[in-house]
This record gives structure tokens, sequence and C-alpha cells, in this order.
């Protein structure tokens, strides 16, 4: 037994795709550890200064922004993570440049043009589609972080190509919390509860100078002239990509909140949404992997190398499963003494905690299955899969909210997420003969 385990010990570090992805993960799970905690203080500080009814409506607000900002993306993060990536690989800097520059030119745009719609549209939005009018102020301030929000996220895929954990994990994960909990406190006391929105909307402006900043320095040496790219190549990516984007990104995480925001009080939204944010942190070694595991996946596929990009995702599920298993447990029973850190009235959340984590185990054991999609070209069926997910979480939600408020905004949740994994499990052995689990089998 000892024998073997040595001999596994020696065929781990023997292996150089997982020495890099170890390395790189290493890195990328000290600062996701740091975004999280960060995260996570904000969380509490909003709901400690705000309480149970104002941060509904600031999870609301943060909603609906949320969501916009993966429309304004139009699906570009990915296909810039993907074209980036495999021109890196081949070392076209003048196409990697090409690449950026037609899907931030596009962005920039779409965000311009959404940011505006959701101004323009709060007044509606809050009064005849929530029935909140409470929500008007912080949505309209909030609005204005849709276009930095866009383009950091672009950013920080476009760093991950580049194999840049470091800066791609600062941009996504460390300034924008940071940022906003420097900011909070002295907003909120000027300007009352909006001054929450307006904290994170000058956070996201920030970390996106930050970001424009990382990407211009991990280019500085090399000064290839810019290729123009494809539109055509790109936005036959683009295209399965951007449902998966808006079903995956802003469906699936933040869908609860829109139904709730009609069904329930602007209290339960509050609930729900911290139990989320607690709820995410079963999770967050599965993004800090995925920050690594994208571009390898990218490069193996590429090279045709299957075996090797069987090894590497089955043995990213191992490592994430072995960090992630004590936060579950931690979680599953005392869920009730980390929501009362947000304050009075949040430990009734501790029946939702439990079931979201759950999801989020699910969602950890299945690893990434996404990506291993998205980066093989597979962008049409990891769409299907979503759209599966997306289709029950909807249903669910109308059938389970109206009678168990959020409570069943949370099982919609976990079951969506359950969906999604297994049949991407599925389309990953079926489309690149990637078996996961040994006991699938070819």
């Amino acid at each position: 037994m000892i024998s073997r385990f040595k001999r596994k010990v020696r065929s781990y570090s023997s292996d150089p795709h997982l020495r890099e992805m170890s390395r790189g993960a290493a890195l990328a799970f000290m600062l996701k550890i740091l975004g999280a905690g960060l995260m996570f203080a904000l969380n509490v500080v909003v709901a400690r200064l705000l309480g149970v009814e104002d941060t509904g409506v600031y999870f609301l607000a943060l909603s609906i922004v949320t969501i916009s900002s993966v429309v304004a993306r139009l699906g570009l993060d990915n296909a810039l993570l993907r074209f980036i990536a495999i021109n890196a690989t081949h070392k076209d800097w003048g196409a990697v440049k090409g690449v950026y520059l037609l899907g931030t030119r596009i962005a920039l745009v779409a965000s311009a043009m959404v940011t505006l719609a959701v101004f323009l549209s709060a007044p509606f939005i809050t009064s005849n589609l929530f029935n909140k009018p409470e929500l008007l102020e912080p949505l309209r301030w909030m609005s204005f972080s849709i276009l930095p929000l866009a383009l950091l996220n672009l950013q920080a895929e476009s760093l991950k190509g580049l194999k840049k954990v470091k800066a791609a994990m600062l941009v996504q994960g460390l300034w924008l919390p940071l940022f906003s909990l420097i900011l909070l406190v002295p907003l909120v006391n000027i300007i009352d509860s909006a001054g929450a929105s307006v904290a994170y909307s000058c956070a996201s402006s920030v970390t996106f100078l930050l970001g424009l900043k990382s990407w211009r320095l991990a280019m500085v040496d090399y000064d290839d002239l810019i290729k123009p790219f494809s539109l055509k190549v790109f936005w036959v990516s683009c295209g399965p990509l951007f449902t998966v984007s808006i079903l995956n990104r802003a469906i699936l995480p933040w869908g609860a909140f829109l139904f709730l925001g009609v069904w329930v009080s602007s209290e339960d939204v509050g609930v729900f949404g911290a139990a989320q944010r607690v709820a995410m942190l079963v999770s967050f070694v599965l993004v800090a992997v995925n920050s690594v595991l994208a571009p390898k996946f990218a490069e193996l596929y590429e090279n045709g190398d299957i075996s090797t990009l069987t090894t590497v995702a089955r043995r990213s599920i191992l490592l994430t499963g072995v960090i992630a298993s004590p936060i579950f447990i931690a979680l599953l029973f005392l869920g009730n003494t980390v929501l009362a850190f947000f304050g009075d009235g949040f430990e009734h959340g501790e029946i939702v905690l439990i079931i979201l984590v759950i999801g989020q185990l699910v969602n950890v054991a299945c690893g990434s299955v996404g990506y291993l999609l998205m980066m093989s070209g597979n962008e049409t069926s990891y769409r299907n899969a979503t759209l599966w997910s997306a289709l029950t979480f909807i249903i669910s939600l109308m059938v389970l909210v109206p009678l168990y408020g959020n409570v069943g905004a949370a099982a919609a949740t976990a079951i969506a997420m359950i969906i999604l994994n297994i049949t991407s499990v599925f389309y990953v052995g079926r489309r690149i003969h990637v078996y996961l689990f040994p006991f699938l089998g070819k």
C-alpha cells in the first residue's frame, strides 16, 4: 500500500503538465483565498451597514447589473481566452494583439449601449417589474459599473490566455472587493444606503484601469504589428458562447434574485444573497484551478494530446476535491454560525445555505467540464448542456419560489447546477473522449 502511494507521488511529480498546473494553481489558490476573504468581508460589511432589507435591495441591483454586464460581453470572454491561448502557444503575438483589440472594441460599444438602456429603463424595472421603488436610486448608481465590469472580465480572460495567472486573478477576484471595501463605509455615511452602489461602481472603474495596465505590461516585450483577426472566425465561436455566457454566468447564478425580487420581500432576497455568497466558498478552489487549466486545455487539445489532457483533468478533480471537502463539511454543520456574521436576521438562511452548498459540491466533484468543452472547440455541446440546465432552473423557480420563497430558489439553483455538470461530463466523454471518471469507461 505504501509503495503504491509512493509510486503515485513520483508519477505526479514527474508530470510536467501537472507541475505547471500545481504551481499555477497554488498561486491562483492563494490569490483566490485572499479575494474570497475580501469578498466575504465586503458582503458582511454591506449586510451590517445596510441591514437585511437594504442588503436585499443591494443584491437585487447587483444581480441586474451583473446580468447586464454578461449580456454586454456577448460571449467574447471565453472566445478571447481560447484564441489568445492558441496564438500565444504558437508565439504569434501579432494575432494575439488582433484578437484582443477586436474583442474589446466590440465589448466597448455593446456595454455602453447596455449601460444606457439600464439607466433609462430603471424606473420601469423598479416600479413595474419588481414593485420596489426603493431600488431605483441604487440601480441607477450601480448601472455605471456595467461597462467597466464587462471590460475588466475580458481583460482577465485575455491575461489567462497568456498564462498570466497572477494578473488575471488580481483583476477578476481581488481589486474589486478591495476597493469596494475601502470606499464602502465613507460613501454609505455620505449618501446613505445608495453609497454601497456608488462604491461598487467606482471600484469596478478603478479595477478596469488596473486591468488595462496589466495587459499592456504583459505585452510590452512584444513589438509585433497587430494582425487583423477574422471577425467571422471570432463570431463563429462567440455565437454559442454568448448563449452559454448568458445562461451560465447570468441566469444560473443571478436569475434566482430576479424571481425572488418579484415574489418575496427584500429581506428574503438579502438572506438568500448572504447564503449564496457563503456557499460559493466551496467552489472558489475550482475557480482558481480553472484560471490555470483553461489555457492548458486549449494547448493540449490543439496538440492532439488527449491522453495527457485526460490525466490533467482527472488529477485536477482530485486536487479541488481534497481542498473543498473541509469547507463543505464546515458549512454543512456550522452554517448558522457563519451566517450570524452578517448580522441579525441572516441566521434564518441556514437551510438555504445547506441546499446551495450541496449544489456547489457537485460542481467541484465534476471539475472543469465547461472549460474542457469550450477550449476544445465544443462550445455548442456546452451550450446545449447549459440550455437544459437553464430550462430546468427557470421552471423550478416558477414552481418553487412562489411556494417556498428563498428555500425554493436554493433548491432550483442546486438542481440546475447538478444537471449542468452531469450533462457536461457526458458531453466531455462523447465529444473529446476524455473520461473524467474511470468507471464511466470508454
